[in-house]
């Protein structure tokens, strides 16, 4: 299940990378969504791509299948258990395996994270007060009778190797579950990032400008740069500020 917007181009990495995979498209209005839905039943294929909304508005077609994978793109999504969406696949939809795939880099948040591992991994994910838990072991030494709030930031200033100890935690936990990807590894025809620099005269207005403002007296260092800046970029910014 992937965005909308995406959906095309979804289907032009699998004919890129994938050709001899069947990729059936099911989107579309509600006529030619139920013409889909029938034929589900007979016609053989290997993935179906859709969207989120399509999961909701017909999981009484599309929950019938017994998947061997859910792929969610986007998979911050999850990162609610109490969404409408979030919910639907987890009561609605079953499947021998799960993956998400995101490009949102994961917060240090006790909540979120447990909610999308919880989605991956429910019967080993099952709670999220046994997974704040196993968070406090080590901190409830330091501060006695308090824990970790799941929600927000901690209800105590945590010191700097505290902090560390709570992120070492967290990678502890994900090192089994994330499979993570850098754009050397996957973007190989990429040639290798260069940068050029040119320089560009100021034109006769500018110069003029650029010396008013560099030698007027003012009062805040940061003012003055960001007029300096307008200034380079255009005469006319300054007009408008």
């Amino acid at each position: 299940m992937v965005p909308l917007t995406t959906i095309n181009n979804w289907m032009s990495e699998f004919e890129r990378w994938a050709p001899s995979i069947k990729v059936i498209t099911y989107k579309g209005s509600k006529q030619e969504r139920k013409q889909y839905g029938q034929g589900l039943k007979v016609d053989k294929f290997n993935v179906l791509l859709t969207t989120y909304d399509f999961i909701l508005r017909d999981k009484s077609t599309l929950n019938k299948i017994s998947w061997q994978y859910i792929i969610v793109d986007e998979g911050h999504k999850l990162k609610n258990t109490q969404s409408k969406f979030a919910s639907t696949l987890t009561e609605h939809y079953t499947s021998a395996h799960r993956i998400l795939l995101t490009g949102t880099p994961l917060q240090n948040n006790l909540s979120e994270l447990w909610s999308l591992l919880n989605f991956l991994l429910p019967k080993i994910f099952n709670s999220c007060d046994d997974f704040r838990k196993w968070f406090d072991q080590g901190l409830s030494k330091m501060h006695p009778g308090k824990s970790l709030k799941v929600k927000d930031n901690s209800p105590f200033e945590l010191t700097e190797e505290e902090q560390l100890l709570i992120i070492n935690r967290l990678h502890q936990v994900l090192r089994p579950f994330l499979l993570r990807r850098v754009k050397q590894e996957v973007a190989k025809e990429l040639p290798p990032k260069t940068e050029t620099v040119i320089k560009v005269q100021l034109s006769s207005w500018q110069k003029l400008i650029y010396k008013g403002i560099t030698e007027q007296t003012v009062t805040s260092l940061k003012n003055t740069m960001m007029q300096l800046r307008h200034t380079v970029n255009h005469p006319f910014i300054l007009l408008k500020t």
